[in-house]
């Protein structure tokens, strides 16, 4: 299902998940970075190496120069993972740095577009009233919406098999002090050994995420298939429980492309073109937000493109 010409097709079956309650939405630094600009994971990195001073002889430096590198040479990028950095960066510095810097490199400006956190939060709310959001960013745009929804973090996660639980904005991988001056809770997961612990050697991550998919249809939006997170969750994922069923991703760029990256991970792709700052996935997610909201103020044949209903009021 088309919401706008040239947007991403939207299985038939997603809508109805949504519609129904079934879907969780995990949202990634693109979502951050669509409006908000904020940086993605590997920007993040490149600002709290210069915040921490970090000189240009050090491993950290020169693993960031290195990449930057391969992906200007090759044009591939996340050949060179983010947590990487911040695993040296952990030789070197405190948590309490490291944290320090990160949270104040994701510090917004007072006038902070939250469009994009909106319409994520429309998407994620069930029929019920119920919002159903998992992000893995740091950052409290979320909560800057206004809605007085429930946080979530480590080490205090909701339980997946009490729907009654599952309802706010639940941030995997820590959520940074309303100041942003450091890390809440048990801090942030950033580095590799970090991202270990939590999907692999501990693994609560991975047993909230498989509690998840075993009773949910799981969206990502804002990530892409070789980002750290989607890289250690579904990693773990396959080797603790085998093939992923329900899980989609939204993915720029062709199709096949697109299609590929996330198919060996067990994710169907959704494409869309990445032109004019990724357009036709933000209006595409506008307006199934406005249908979510209000279903039967537009009628979706299939295949085709979402139209208004004729539908007279009730």
């Amino acid at each position: 299902m088309r919401f706008v010409a040239n947007g991403p097709a939207i299985p038939d079956e997603l809508l109805l998940a949504r519609d129904q309650g079934r879907v969780i939405f995990f949202c990634g630094a693109g979502v951050s970075r669509a409006r908000a600009n904020l940086p993605d994971f590997f920007g993040l990195a490149e600002k709290v190496v210069a915040k921490l001073g970090v000189m240009p002889e050090s491993p950290a430096y020169k693993l960031i120069r290195e990449a930057q590198a391969i992906d200007s040479r090759v044009g591939v990028s996340g050949v060179i993972s983010a947590d990487r950095v911040f695993g040296l960066l952990e030789r070197d510095f405190s948590s309490r740095d490291i944290e320090e810097a990160v949270a104040t490199a994701l510090k917004p400006p007072s006038d902070c577009d939250l469009s994009a956190h909106k319409t994520l939060l429309d998407l994620a709310t069930t029929p019920e009233g119920a919002v159903r959001l998992v992000t893995t960013n740091f950052d409290r745009l979320f909560d800057d919406c206004g809605r007085g929804l429930r946080p979530w973090q480590p080490p205090r996660l909701p339980d997946p098999l009490r729907p009654n639980d599952m309802n706010g904005i639940v941030y995997l991988h820590g959520r940074a002090t309303s100041e942003y001056a450091g890390a809440e809770g048990d801090g942030f997961v950033l580095s590799s050994s970090e991202f270990g612990r939590a999907y692999l050697s501990d693994g609560w991550a991975t047993s909230f995420i498989r509690e998840i998919l075993s009773r949910y249809v799981v969206v990502f939006v804002g990530y892409t298939a070789d980002d750290p997170p989607v890289q250690y969750l579904l990693e773990a994922l396959q080797k603790s429980s085998g093939k992923l069923e329900s899980a989609y991703a939204f993915q720029s760029g062709l199709h096949d492309d697109a299609v590929a990256r996330w198919r060996h991970k067990g994710v169907d792709a959704i494409p869309y073109s990445a032109d004019n700052a990724h357009a036709a996935l933000w209006l595409t997610l506008e307006a199934w937000a406005t249908r979510a909201r209000d279903p039967d103020a537009g009628r979706v044949p299939r295949g085709g493109v979402a139209e208004r209903s004729s539908r007279v009021p009730r």
